[in-house]
């Protein structure tokens, strides 16, 4: 981990020298020494990173550098909120006094640089030892490759302590009996480490038809190898070995060429099988594919691996990828209790504790034999299981289950520098609570965790970082948008407290969960999870960089004020949910804060103070009371995120759901760095329509709401929002339900090609002409539209559409031809009171799975055609006719199982879920 904060510190000096060079004054060169020397080590902390658990002395040396490290940046930091603000020093008095200052600073700082210059000094010279004894890695991660060693893939579960697998095995089988005589086959196992990858493969493996059916059979661990070569030798010894030959003579001095080449003919015209366990790296299977012959024969290629990229890049022909899931509930409970209670059945006064630790598991089946077998000595002594349960992590990283935190650290150490920091920083999360993707992203940039690359914003490569995490199996998807992209995640508990062992350990992040803990000297990070007396540790917040309350009890506002007032080098400040009715005067003497999070607050007022967070970011007052800003708002030259707006009701029946804010007009020219706006009120007779020509110079928005807009400005939005090629949401409100959303207006030839989600609410009357060119779309909101022609013949074609509503429309029929809407998976049609019949074409919406209907009065009868709708889940209907329901009801009764609908799971009447807003 030395090696993400040197690193960190190199990006952040390089900063400083290019864009504050002329504030430094006599500091550049000290300041210029202590970048030439960490730059020095960081290639050998490539090394010390990965063997520092093997050596204590040098986990102490990496120690050292890392809090140097952690040292200079707060160092920078004081130096640049002393001179980097602009101070207001009108006056001789006033000048002459700040010069005194400046100069007691600047000798106080220079004091402190030359320690720490002295200190690093010692470091490097301990360095010269250590590289005597470690070779430096040439490239790679920030982990060195003989990390695997091998020493945790021979902790695979035997085959009998296995429940739950018995359809992964049969998907595989399934898999292995399809190919043809002369098929080659490659199928994938991905899953996070401890899952049983392993112990299914060897179960299929060793079955006696499919070792009939091959032969020849190979099993080679790849993470035991350090590279391709190695691995190939292995696999020609193996080969030959099986048939009692000796390995080439030559082979040692062979190159990879010659040994592929040795493979391919070795394994012409024969049927064989080879297992390749543990892949870690794509580029080995890149290697190793060209030297397994693909024709004329019958060969299987089983990988298992913990990276998603891999299993997909390995079997792109054929997409036979099994992604292993934990274990249910159930069969989870059947393993642990197998062998915490080997012999009698779980006695009653342990059943909470068995509960307790079965969750923490989470399914992960190398957990529950090991955790299950060690209770198993504990002779179901209650207080035995109740102090196990509070000291789990202490048995995780010293204890018995060491095993277990050695196989997490696996996925840990191979991970790059950059993404150390970002997942060590997710255990500020709760336990049991969802990742928010937005709020990660943004976090992760105020941190500074995150640089832009080329011609990717920070927040598309803070994003890749999420997909790399989540491809290696670090992560998983909790909750999808309808077109499968994640909006939030989920860490395995056991992968959590690993995590938080590893954090409070570099001091990346202190924790308080309200238990008792030792507080670190300097604490960088604090994230709030449950109440804390503060008295405590009162000296200990001049390092601060980061508060996050993140509790759901309420802090008392004057604590939350002298916090702060102990913190002047906060970045981020996440104050959600606290019982705040005004902002405390100390934030806005935050010079470095980036993230402010109000969210869920009473705030009402931002004042004009607001000017003097020149560097902030983030500002988050969704769901607070404030309804304008400021002119001094667009002072904010740095502002990527302004999230002001709050859902009054998420009911479909209300036109006036959205509370927005008022902002200067000159929003455009002042804040050009905006992603995401949201909700803007645009109704100002003077200054409307110079807003809504100022938010074409907002070329850089993803993310824009517009609420109260009026029928004469919105030619002149249309204009603006042609510019706005980058944009993926986009909200239109009109100022009153009945005022026409004039939006009907061509855009320019490229359109908007990335945009996903579109919300129109307001009188339409048709279509805008630019809708059916937006071939990206996936959700299309259409709200109190009064749309006089069937909307579907200019939708039907969008080929990305997942989700459509379409709501008091004043057609009289709906025809959904075949062939149209083949991405649709939810349908809302509401309030159309004109509405009489509605037809479904036989291949129309084959993947359909939601469709809700309500307040449709002269609709009698359910939608000719639904029967052919193979993949519907739930129907709603909802304040429908009395006649409509009556008839619904006598046709489900009397017609059984022929009944249009008698595949639907789900038919329900009553409220129409409406969380599409």
């Amino acid at each position: 981990m030395a090696e993400s904060a040197v690193s960190f510190l190199l990006n952040q000096i390089s900063v400083v020298l290019r864009d504050e060079q002329q504030l430094l004054g006599g500091l550049e060169r000290e300041i210029e020494f202590i970048q030439n020397e960490l730059g020095q080590m960081r290639e050998f902390l490539r090394v010390a990173d990965a063997n520092e658990e093997t050596n204590s002395n040098l986990k102490e040396w990496v120690a050292q550098l890392r809090e140097i490290s952690y040292d200079v940046q707060h160092v920078l930091d004081k130096y640049m909120l002393r001179y980097g603000r602009r101070l207001d020093t009108n006056g001789f008095i006033k000048k002459f006094h700040a010069s005194i200052k400046n100069m007691k600073a600047r000798r106080q700082i220079a004091s402190e640089i030359q320690a720490i210059k002295s200190r690093l000094e010692n470091v490097s010279k301990v360095q010269l030892k250590y590289k005597e004894m470690y070779t430096v890695l040439d490239q790679g991660s920030s982990s060195a490759i003989s990390s695997y060693d091998g020493r945790c893939d021979a902790l695979f579960l035997e085959v009998a302590d296995v429940v739950g697998i018995e359809k992964s095995k049969e998907q595989i089988l399934e898999w292995i009996w399809s190919m043809d005589s002369n098929g080659f086959e490659v199928i994938s196992l991905v899953g996070m480490a401890g899952l049983g990858k392993t112990t299914l493969v060897k179960k299929v493996y060793d079955d006696e038809l499919v070792y009939k059916r091959f032969k020849r059979h190979v099993w080679i661990v790849v993470s035991d190898y350090t590279d391709a070569k190695h691995i190939l030798s292995n696999l020609i010894k193996k080969l030959v070995g099986e048939i009692k030959e000796s390995p080439p003579q030559e082979l040692e001095c062979m190159s990879i060429d010659e040994m592929r080449n040795f493979i391919y003919e070795f394994l012409i015209e024969k049927d064989y099988i080879i297992v390749l366990d543990d892949v870690w790296n794509i580029s080995i299977w890149e290697v190793i594919k060209f030297a397994l012959p693909k024709r004329n024969f019958r060969g299987c290629i089983i990988i298992t691996t913990r990276f998603n990229n891999i299993g997909k890049a390995a079997c792109w022909e054929t997409n036979h990828v099994h992604n292993l899931e934990p274990l249910p509930a159930q069969e989870s409970k059947i393993l642990f209790y197998k062998k915490a209670f080997p012999r009698n059945p779980c006695p009653p006064y342990l059943k909470e504790y068995a509960e307790s630790v079965l969750k923490r598991c989470e399914g992960l089946p190398l957990a529950i034999v090991l955790i299950g077998e060690l209770l198993a000595t504990k002779n179901n002594r209650a207080e035995e299981w109740e102090m196990f349960n509070r000291s789990l992590c202490h048995e995780l990283e010293s204890g018995s289950l060491r095993r277990v935190w050695k196989l997490l650290s696996l996925s840990y150490n191979d991970l790059p520098y950059y993404l150390k920091y970002c997942f060590l920083y997710l255990s500020i999360f709760p336990e049991g609570g969802l990742l928010e993707k937005e709020k990660i992203v943004r976090l992760w940039i105020a941190e500074g965790f995150v640089q832009s690359r080329q011609d990717r914003t920070v927040e598309e490569v803070a994003e890749d970082f999420l997909n790399e995490l989540l491809s290696r199996s670090l992560i998983q998807v909790a909750e999808k948008n309808v077109d499968g992209r994640a909006r939030a995640f989920r860490i395995h508990d056991l992968l959590r407290e690993y995590i938080t062992s590893k954090a409070r350990a570099q001091n990346i992040v202190t924790i308080q969960n309200g238990g008792k803990m030792d507080w670190p000297n300097k604490i960088r990070r604090l994230a709030i999870q449950k109440f804390v007396d503060f008295s405590i540790v009162k000296n200990n917040f001049e390092y601060l960089h980061s508060l996050l309350v993140l509790c759901d009890e309420k802090l008392a506002y004057g604590l939350i004020k002298e916090l702060i007032n102990k913190c002047r080098l906060l970045k981020v400040l996440d104050l959600r949910g606290a019982p705040l009715e005004t902002i405390p005067d100390a934030i806005f003497k935050l010079y470095h804060l980036k993230y402010l999070c109000l969210r869920n607050t009473l705030v009402k007022i931002i004042p004009k103070s607001i000017k003097n967070l020149e560097n902030l970011e983030t500002l988050d007052l969704k769901n607070s009371g404030v309804t304008e800003l400021p002119i001094e708002i667009l002072k904010l030259h740095r502002l990527r995120h302004l999230l002001v707006y709050k859902y009054k009701t998420m009911s479909y029946v209300s036109f006036d759901c959205i509370q927005s804010f008022k902002a200067p007009y000159s929003i455009g020219s002042c804040l050009p760095c905006l992603q995401k706006l949201c909700c803007i009120d645009v109704d100002d007779e003077v200054d409307g329509i110079r807003m809504v020509t100022e938010l074409g110079k907002l070329t850089q928005l993803r993310r824009l709401s517009i609420a109260k807009l009026r029928s004469e400005d919105g030619k002149e939005l249309c204009s603006s929002i042609a510019k706005l090629t980058s944009l993926r949401s986009l909200r239109i409100y009109s100022i009153e339900e009945g005022e026409k959303l004039d939006v009907d207006y061509a855009l320019s030839c490229s359109g908007l090609p990335f945009l996903r989600t579109l919300v129109l609410c307001g009188r339409l009357e048709k279509v805008p002409r630019w809708i059916p060119s937006l071939h990206g779309l996936t959700t299309l909101y259409l709200g109190w539209s009064r749309l006089r022609e069937d909307p579907l013949t200019g939708l039907q074609d969008l080929p990305n559409l997942a989700r459509l509503w379409i709501h008091y429309a004043y057609v009289e029929g709906l025809s959904f031809k075949g062939g149209g809407f083949q991405k649709l998976k939810q349908l809302w049609v509401g309030k159309m009171k004109r509405l009489k019949w509605v037809v479904v074409e036989k291949g129309c919406m084959p993947f359909l799975t939601e469709w809700a209907m309500w307040d449709c009065k002269m609709l009698k009868e359910l939608p000719q055609g639904m029967e052919h709708l193979s993949d519907l889940q739930v129907v709603t209907l909802g304040n429908m006719e009395s006649e409509f329901v009556e008839r619904v009801v006598e046709e489900k009764r009397n017609g059984g199982d022929n009944w249009r609908l008698a595949r639907v799971p789900h038919l329900r009447f009553g409220i129409v879920n409406s969380n599409i807003l």
